[in-house]
């Protein structure tokens, strides 16, 4: 017997089966193989030194692209030009470019831009709006996905959200919470995706027909707001790491009705066919993990070596010559070597999962298909004496990790802004390595953890977390991304463009030929 939120997942998937927007439609762009190249190497460039998710890049590249002739540009952009833009840059093939979904993203930027006029918003409120509407295009270029994923989501959340015990907050901002920590968990996804799920949430009935933009604009301004505070607050990540186990249960079954489509149901419902499929996804999903751990790993230490490169250019080496009377090669050289290494090795394989996680893992998702049976999740929202204590131990423990590398740079004859480098950038390479190692990590289910795992982790928590603060910091002030996308990028695609019309225009003339 199915617990209500499967079978309510099961039911809402049936039901958009068929919604597929571009079925039974030829594509409507044309690109040249040459322009594609270069749009493509420009991406990948791009992201080279901007450093984000796989996952996150093609929604990241949307949003680019309506910021550069929205907000840059100060001109309306269409859903075909964003399209072959897309097309080019190999974000999106050929034959999905339709014109169903023409007409939908120029419904959907028109939308966004109406209610922003409306709204008489600022320049941030324009930003937020028209990351929204990245959201909902990247949304709508695979809408059987989104319609998943969103139910998914609703699935995990109606499972644990009773479950929860908590105080020191209302139940509207707990409920927020967890349906962030739900998407967090399940998805991965980042801020600018949580923001548009929340969007849709505080205004339901945003894509229907009969909407009155008047009415939600008054509103806008105290929406936005609202969806910053509840993505920026550190709750979701506690309650994201409670229901851990939670979420590979709900990820087994996502993906066993994206895999096998309308024969899910029939898997799901039954025991042994939901163990096979559990068994023989996980024994894949294993290496794929591990592959894809390569993957990433390559274009971080591409990203972080790029980037050592500039800055030993700039800084460091400027400064021994002009401070110190000479460069000393050593320090200089292991400085920029020495984390591109370190972040390579870190990120060629991750430790298999064993059996073991394997069968924790079928049991745990028995329990939650079929009997319903939660464990009672306790979450402290509010500060106690132990935890100030904690912090204050916390502390200590940083001071202590930190100073004790600060004198093994001292003794290898480190200057002080090579040693600030090598710290800078140690804990970088610990917070990409932890963030890419972390898919792997997903699948390993609570309370597997060794020994002498818990003492890495309270050893490297520190670093982790400083690297995960510089590196948001370091990219809102990214200096290269800025001259990119304000010096670079619109020339560049104002060439590519000409080089297009005038492939267009030759090959028009040789067909006059015959």
């Amino acid at each position: 017997m199915l617990t209500e939120p499967i079978r309510e997942l099961l039911q809402e998937v049936a039901q958009n089966e068929h919604a597929e927007m571009s079925v039974g439609q030829t594509g409507i762009v044309e690109i040249n193989n040459v322009v594609s190249a270069a749009a493509t190497m420009y991406e990948k460039l791009r992201y080279l030194i901007d450093y984000r998710e796989e996952h996150t890049i093609r929604r990241a590249a949307i949003e680019r692209i309506l910021k550069r002739h929205i907000l840059i540009e100060k001109k309306a952009v269409s859903g075909t030009t964003l399209l072959q833009e897309l097309v080019e840059s190999r974000y999106v093939p050929k034959a999905a470019a339709t014109d169903h979904f023409v007409k939908y993203i120029d419904q959907s930027i028109e939308r966004f831009l109406t209610l922003h006029s409306l709204a008489g918003g600022s320049k941030d409120l324009a930003k937020k709006l028209v990351s929204f509407a990245a959201s909902e295009i990247e949304a709508s270029l695979s809408h059987e996905g989104y319609v998943i994923d969103r139910a998914s989501v609703d699935a995990l959340y109606k499972t644990v959200r009773p479950q929860i015990d908590m105080e020191g907050f209302s139940s509207e901002h707990i409920d927020a919470q967890v349906f962030i920590a739900s998407r967090r968990a399940l998805l991965a996804s980042d801020d600018a995706s949580l923001s548009y799920a929340l969007w849709r949430m505080y205004v339901p009935n945003w894509r229907k027909d009969d909407l009155n933009l008047a009415d939600i604009a008054p509103k806008t301004q105290a929406i936005c707001n609202e969806i910053d505070r509840a993505v920026l607050h550190p709750l979701q990540w506690q309650i994201a790491q409670r229901i851990k186990n939670e979420s590979i249960y709900f990820r087994i079954l996502r993906e066993a009705i994206i895999e096998k489509g309308s024969e899910a149901s029939s898997i799901i419902t039954n025991e042994k066919k939901l163990d096979d499929f559990t068994l023989d996804f996980l024994t894949k999903k294993y290496e794929k993990e591990n592959a894809k751990i390569k993957s990433s790993g390559v274009r971080a230490v591409g990203y972080l070596f790029l980037t050592k490169m500039i800055i030993a250019l700039i800084i460091e080496a400027p400064y021994e010559i002009f401070f110190l009377g000479g460069i000393n090669y050593v320090p200089l050289l292991t400085n920029l070597l020495f984390h591109p290494t370190l972040l390579f090795a870190l990120t060629r394989r991750v430790r298999s999962l064993d059996e073991a996680n394997t069968k924790a893992i079928m049991s745990g998702l028995h329990e939650v298909v079929y009997k319903g049976e939660n464990h009672r999740i306790r979450i402290y929202g509010k500060y106690t004496t132990f935890t100030r204590m904690f912090a204050v131990m916390y502390f200590v423990l940083l001071l202590g990790i930190f100073g004790t590398l600060l004198t093994f740079l001292q003794l290898a004859q480190f200057n002080a802004v090579g040693a600030a480098l090598f710290l800078f950038f140690l804990a970088l390479v610990s917070y990409f390595s932890y963030r890419i190692r972390s898919n792997a990590r997903r699948w390993r289910v609570s309370g597997q953890e060794t020994t002498l795992a818990i003492i890495g982790n309270i050893l490297s928590v520190p670093v982790i977390r400083a690297g995960r603060w510089l590196s948001q910091t370091f990219s809102s002030i990214n200096v290269l991304v800025v001259v990119m996308d304000f010096l670079i990028e619109t020339p560049f695609r104002l060439i590519l463009n000409f080089s297009h019309q005038f492939i267009l225009y030759i090959k028009e003339k040789g067909d006059e030929v015959y």
